[in-house]
Order: structure tokens, then sequence, then C-alpha cells
């Protein structure tokens, strides 16, 4: 089950010291944050009984880092990174081992890793901010799509459309030190996938891909006054 603690945020916000205005603040920042999911779905003869194979399983694991530096007032500039690292797999309910354990067929899946950089701009409005980015550089290792090959067969690394790989995210910060801040982000990432090993995908068809994704971080802010 995914960890939500932006409404956890959203209280804490009203017990903590109001946020320095964005003039105050150093510019040079250091943000890192992460969030983790996990999902399954399984059959048993009973409850407590034999686990047998799951019907439905997920996890994922994603990372964000991002380096930025305020030009103008509350606006900021720099670039991000995202690491996104899971399993999926699903199957259907074929029945009962006599020793009551499930059997699961077809499974269906496998690993992925997904990694992106890129530039991105900041909007801080005290405790709220708002961010937009550019995936530049985009590359997704997927075992569960063999069957979207390129148009030489083969089942390479996916890379983005070049016009369409964004991420907006919209979160709040808040004090925790001189230097140190708590965040926490909703992310949405929307991007086409039309290239895999260096080659267009088979038939010239591009394969949508959409999250909304939660994080918690800190960041840190160098040399603050």
């Amino acid at each position: 089950m995914r960890i939500e603690l932006v409404s956890v945020a959203a209280l804490a916000m009203f017990s903590l010291p109001e946020r320095a205005h964005a003039e105050e603040r150093a510019p040079l920042e250091l943000h890192v944050a992460g969030t983790y999911s996990r999902f399954e779905q399984q059959v048993k003869s009973e409850v407590g009984g034999a686990r047998g194979e799951r019907l439905v399983e997920q996890s994922e694991l994603a990372l964000f880092h991002a380096l930025s530096y305020r030009f103008l007032g509350p606006l900021s500039a720099g670039v991000f990174g995202l690491y996104n690292s899971g399993i999926r797999r699903v199957g259907r309910f074929q029945g009962l081992t006599p020793e009551g354990k499930a059997v699961v067929a077809p499974e269906l899946g496998g690993d992925y890793l997904e990694l992106w950089a890129g530039p991105f701009v900041r909007a801080s409005f005290g405790l709220p901010f708002f961010e937009l980015g550019y995936g530049l550089y985009t590359a997704r290792w997927d075992e569960a799509r063999d069957d979207l090959p390129n148009s030489e067969g083969d089942a390479g690394v996916f890379r983005t459309h070049r016009g369409i790989a964004w991420v907006l995210a919209g979160g709040l910060a808040l004090d925790l030190a001189d230097e140190l801040e708590l965040t926490v982000r909703l992310s949405y990432r929307v991007r086409y996938y039309d290239r895999r090993g260096g080659h267009a995908l088979s038939n010239d068809v591009v394969h949508g891909t959409q999250d909304v994704t939660p994080f918690i971080g800190v960041a840190y802010r160098f040399g603050e006054r």
C-alpha cells in the first residue's frame, strides 16, 4: 500500500514556524526524496491457510533528487533526477493443489527500471511550491513489455518521445532547522515511448504511460543567511 504523507504534512504546517520569504533564503538548494509502494492479491483455501502463487504482485521504489538555484524572487531553476525500480506480475487463478496452495497461470510481468534526468523550474510561495520538469534523458528497461518490440523485432531500452516527457509536481516545504526543511510533493509524470533499442516501435505505435506518485524528503539550503 502506498504510504500517503501529504495530509500529515498539511496538518503539521500549522504548528511549525512561518517559512521565510524566498528573497530572504539561500539561493542554492538540494532536494532528496523517496517513496515505496506495495500491492498484492492472493487466493487461499481459508483465512490463514497455505500461500501459493500470488495473483497480483506489484512493488516499486522511487527516488527523486534535484539541485536548484533561485534566480528571481520565488523562481528557481536546476536539474533533477528520477529513479524508479520495481516488479509487476499478474496471473489467473487455476485451482488448489492437494496441499491447499493456489495455482496461478499464466503469470505475466517482470522487473522494470526507469531513469530520468533533465531541467526543471520551481515557483515557491512560502510553504507551497510548484515544479515543471522535462525528461531530457530517459531510459526504461522493462521485462514485462516484450509484446512491444521495435521495428527490428528486438526488445531493448525504451526511449520517450522527444516532445512528451514531462513532470508536474506540487507540494509543501516545512522548516526543520536553519538550513534544513521537510518536503512533501505529489508528482504527475506523463510520457510516450516511441523508440526501443535505437529503433521505432513496430508498426510505428507509441506506448503512453502516466503515474501520480507522492514523495517525502528533505531539502538542504546551502549558506543559509
